[in-house]
């Protein structure tokens, strides 16, 4: 029948992380769980914090618990004494929080409100000798090894993202560049098929948000 899942079974798609909270929600209770966290985002979150950071590791903390404790308390801050630029969160679709923005809480509604996400629980730490042009051009490059091709929008898109990216990043970019970039990724967002090609311009929405001025050196 139409409703059967995989093989005519029932079936069950969550995540790793969604069925781990199961065992412990089961014996302690769902008003346990939902004392942990904020008033909309319940419970604790797992990350993966990597990048120019002192320790990096997996981690996992309370919602809301702020983005200053996460880098400076626990990843100890950018090595080599570098200064914390933005940490870029929800992998590749996700999207940069600048440094001044460290006090925002970690749960879904400020990490959207900045223009990122929780995504995938990727969170990389970036120091003041980062590029954004070229963090957005190296996101992108994954976008056109993952697109499987079957929409214009995202197939061919990527593709000159990635071109055009390269150009800001090596300081070559073209007069014009600028609105065409923005042009293209609205392209993208709004006319590809599927959720990779519409969520791929947020590293290059947010980096513009926050780091336009990298873009009109370039």
């Amino acid at each position: 029948p139409a409703e059967s899942g995989l093989w005519g079974y029932p079936t069950l798609i969550n995540n790793v992380e969604t069925l781990a909270n199961v065992p412990t929600i089961v014996r302690k209770g769902a008003e346990w769980f939902a004392s942990i966290g904020t008033d909309k985002s319940k419970g604790t979150k797992v990350f993966s914090l990597t990048g120019q950071i002192e320790n990096t590791g997996v981690i996992e903390v309370p919602m809301g618990t702020s983005l200053r404790v996460i880098v400076e308390e626990m990843g100890g801050g950018a090595p080599n004494g570098c200064r914390v630029k933005a940490v870029q969160t929800g992998g590749s679709s996700g999207g940069c929080i600048p440094a001044g923005a460290l006090d925002t809480p970690v749960d879904y509604e400020s990490l959207a409100a900045l223009g990122s996400m929780m995504g995938s629980g990727g969170m990389v730490v970036l120091d003041d000798q980062t590029s954004m042009p070229d963090l957005a051009r190296f996101f992108m490059e994954f976008n056109v090894d993952e697109s499987c091709g079957k929409c214009v929008p995202c197939r061919a898109g990527t593709v000159q993202l990635q071109r055009m990216l390269s150009r800001f990043a090596a300081g070559e970019a073209r007069e014009g560049d600028l609105p065409k970039l923005e042009d293209l990724c609205d392209l993208l967002r709004n006319a590809s098929l599927c959720g990779l090609g519409q969520n791929a311009p947020n590293p290059v929405f947010s980096t513009l948000r926050h780091f336009r001025d990298e873009y009109e050196a370039g």
